[in-house]
């Protein structure tokens, strides 16, 4: 019998996992920058304007969750009280989903700077991000 994975954490565990798969990959080297191309730069900010467009969202159903734990009378704590760790992380949360607001602000920005923008220099046909 197969056990099916319902796990939400596993869906953000990716994500992190991809981001520094992406940041691997775009480290810089003696020759040049890691990523050659503005295409490149264009889609991958746009890409990470997406993901920062989705956190607001998961901030606050991560904080209504842990809200409803809490007032079922479902949380316990090692130290202090449930409310205490219940209102820092709630609030921690809040601050997360204003920031992520603003994170895709600026990215949405750079996106938008990034586009008219085209590569003129010496192409190698076997990069990767043509």
């Amino acid at each position: 019998m197969t056990t099916r994975n319902t796990d939400p954490a596993r869906h953000p565990s990716k994500a992190a996992d991809a981001v520094r798969a992406f940041n691997h990959a775009t480290l810089p080297t003696r020759t040049g920058p890691g990523i050659t191309y503005p295409g490149t730069i264009y889609r991958s900010i746009g890409s990470f304007a997406s993901l920062a467009h989705r956190l607001p969202q998961t901030f606050d159903q991560i904080a209504l969750a842990l809200a409803d734990l809490h007032n079922a009378g479902h949380l316990t704590a090692d130290h202090g009280t449930p409310t205490e760790h219940t209102t820092t992380a709630v609030a921690a949360l809040r601050d997360a989903e204003r920031l992520a607001t603003a994170l895709t602000d600026a990215l949405e920005r750079a996106h938008i700077a990034s586009s008219p923008l085209g590569y003129c220099g010496p192409i190698n046909d076997t990069d990767d991000d043509l």
